[in-house]
């Protein structure tokens, strides 16, 4: 009997001892719960992207007088980013559709739009196929025999510390420009040097990867920010550490080669809608405060447990 009497007094003095850890445990996860991070998101809904928004012009207060030939175009839309780590970017939804020129070309030419994945857009003037010479190394000169009209690639060159962009398919029709493009940035305007520049071409990062990690201030394609052509699954750009801003715009430039130019003749616009996940920093106050409570409840059941081994035995 007084074996029996024992060992159910101590169980009941473990089980109190217990019913204290837990309450300390329990105490312990509700202060860490308070301020463990979860993923949060922030969405930017009806997003209007000019067609003259000049993605090079990122950063600035003001569109710097540049003398060129068609201009400069306007500044590009930009967002301020939440803060945390692990940010990603999505686009929820890109509509609308853009003119390389609505304004000067040939009659034959005007009235081409494309929508936010770019189009596949004729053009030929007395130039051909002179100035149509790229700084990338292939494809170098376009061929006569890809006819006359034929079809713009890029090989934008960088400028005041945005990175330029390359794109080209050897397949006429599979070329694209006037797409919506984007660039992430820190606080404060570009400097050069920039990044290197990306090529989106089919035979490099193509475009429909599922993942981007773009440099700041390293200027990327969005498009309508799926992996198809208005299908497909959506794209995530992963955002770099230390960008402050998000900007939104076009590439745009005399036959979509060398420095940004000719934005003053499009014509047009996007609306993007887009989602910027975060996870938010850790609190470390929250840690400190509970740490000794979970400390301390764990350590009073290993206790009370060490001590009904020897009492049962």
């Amino acid at each position: 009997m007084q074996g029996i009497c024992r060992r159910r007094f101590s169980a009941g003095v473990f089980a109190v001892g217990r019913s204290v850890a837990v309450a300390s445990l329990a105490a312990a996860l509700a202060v860490l719960g308070a301020d463990l991070p979860n993923a949060q998101a922030t969405t930017f809904s009806s997003f209007t992207v000019d067609s003259k928004s000049n993605i090079y012009l990122a950063g600035l207060s003001v569109v710097p007088p540049g003398g060129h030939l068609n201009g400069e175009g306007i500044l590009p839309p930009g967002v301020s980013l939440p803060g945390g780590a692990n940010r990603v970017l999505r686009f929820l939804s890109v509509s609308g559709s853009v003119s390389f020129n609505n304004l000067d070309a040939p009659p034959a030419y005007i009235g081409q739009f494309n929508g936010p994945d770019g189009g596949a857009v004729e053009f030929a003037d007395a130039n051909f196929p002179s100035q149509f010479l790229t700084t990338a190394t292939p494809p170098g000169l376009i061929s006569p025999l890809d006819g006359s009209p034929t079809t713009f690639y890029m090989a934008m060159d960088s400028y005041g510390g945005i990175s330029g962009m390359n794109l080209f398919e050897s397949i006429p029709a599979d070329r694209r420009v006037m797409f919506l493009s984007g660039v992430f940035i820190a606080d404060g305007e570009p400097v050069a040097p920039a990044p290197a520049s990306l090529d989106f071409s089919s035979t490099a990062l193509g475009r429909s990867f599922t993942e981007l990690s773009p440099l700041l201030y390293q200027t990327f394609y969005i498009g309508d920010g799926r992996t198809g052509d208005g299908s497909g699954d959506v794209q995530t750009f992963i955002v770099p550490t230390g960008a402050t801003r998000l900007f939104l715009g076009i590439v745009d430039g005399s036959y979509f080669v060398g420095g940004p130019d000719y934005y003053d003749n499009n014509d047009g616009s996007f609306v993007a809608s887009f989602a910027v996940n975060a996870v938010p920093e850790i609190n470390p106050d929250s840690f400190s405060s509970a740490m000794p409570l979970l400390v301390c409840a764990i350590a009073f059941v290993e206790q009370r447990r060490q001590r009904l081994s020897q009492i049962a035995s």
